[in-house]
């Protein structure tokens, strides 16, 4: 049985490394990288963010999260994905970058997580 927690950082660092590789095909102004080391490297730091960073963080923001309708996850997101690229050497992310990267990892992680819930 492999534990939660594994199943989480994997599925938001498969997610992190396709938002990273489709955006930074699309436009080297949303996101570019030095080589691929550096994109799974990005995986892993967005992974550990989503899994131990992001809960407490949502936990301290719901009030204003509840205040708009849930649209305040979005910023939270943006700024844990931009925080992230920060953290991993030879990463640079645009703020648009870091909007539509946390989306796509969203999603992303969002379908693994569907598929893979026990």
């Amino acid at each position: 049985m492999i534990p939660f927690i594994l199943i989480r950082v994997t599925a938001y660092g498969i997610g992190a490394i396709l938002a990273t590789l489709i955006l930074g095909t699309i436009s080297s102004r949303l996101i570019e990288f030095d080589e691929a080391s550096t994109v799974l490297l990005f995986g892993l730091v967005i992974g550990v963010i989503n899994a131990f960073i992001k809960p407490i963080v949502s936990l301290l923001t719901l009030p204003i999260t509840c205040l708009t309708f849930g649209l305040f996850a979005v910023v939270i997101n943006t700024v844990l994905f931009y925080f992230g690229a920060s953290l991993t050497p030879g990463m640079d992310v645009g703020w648009w970058g870091a909007i539509f990267g946390s989306i796509l990892t969203s999603l992303a992680s969002g379908l693994m997580f569907s598929v893979v819930d026990e």
